[in-house]
């Protein structure tokens, strides 16, 4: 009898031990059309991990059960499963769903980002300079040889285009910020500017991307250029007893 309790607790034990899955595997498929999507982040929030999904949809990583995964696409919906018990393995089949951007523009935000605050701004003082426009020859070839040779159009044209760049500039700054990156990397000083340098955010991906995919896009950069950190050259420093 007693090795019958002895051999009951141990199983117990082990099968305690086993509901904790050791691997999650899954596929994640768009939830209208049913097509695997590539690239989804899968994140588990407990260990910090994240893996990307295969040209089938597929992914695999380390998890136990309870652990929260975030699953996030660009254009879609982030979504987040808890991991169930499971002897091994678990499985989770996802379905992401679009963003309805129809529906954004009627959220009301009661208050404005620091960047929309002075751009609203500098569009407004330069409302007239930026909404000159081109001549073009089905106006007038007559009026757009003047434009051309004009100095002022030039000047107008050259501020329009400098204007819509340092735009571009500043809203980049206002989502890829140092304090940001700070953050997320732990980086300070001239090493934080040297890797924000060496690894700029694209314009199009800081104007889609949800907060928690930058925050994954830096974690991954830093990752990567922890395998060869990028530093400036070092210039020596001049001998003033020495002259030219």
């Amino acid at each position: 009898m007693a090795g019958l309790i002895r051999f009951l607790f141990i199983l117990f034990l082990v099968l305690s031990q086993t509901v904790q899955a050791q691997t999650l595997k899954g596929v994640v498929v768009d939830g209208e059309s049913g097509k695997p999507l590539v690239a989804v982040s899968v994140w588990n929030t407990r260990t910090q991990q994240y893996v990307y999904t295969d040209t089938k949809g597929e992914f695999s990583m380390a998890a136990e059960k309870g652990d929260p995964i975030l699953f996030s696409f660009v254009g879609y919906k982030t979504q987040q499963k808890t991991v169930a018990p499971s002897l091994g393995v678990a499985e989770m089949h996802i379905e992401l769903f679009r963003l309805s951007y129809q529906l954004e523009e009627f959220i009301y935000r009661p208050r404005y980002t620091p960047y929309q605050l002075d751009s609203m701004e500098r569009q407004s003082t330069y409302q007239r300079t930026l909404a000159r426009e081109k001549v073009t020859s089905v106006m007038s070839p007559v009026t757009l040889l003047a434009d051309k040779l004009s100095r002022k159009s030039k000047q107008i044209y050259r501020f329009q285009k400098s204007f819509n760049y340092w735009e571009d500039v500043k809203f980049i700054e206002s989502r890829y910020s140092q304090q940001l990156v700070q953050q997320m990397t732990g980086l300070k000083g001239d090493t934080l500017a040297y890797f924000m340098n060496a690894n700029p955010i694209p314009y199009d991906y800081a104007r889609v991307a949800s907060d928690l995919e930058l925050k994954m896009w830096i974690r991954e950069r830093y990752r990567e250029w922890l395998k060869n950190p990028v530093y400036p050259p070092v210039i020596p420093a001049m001998d003033s007893t020495k002259r030219p």
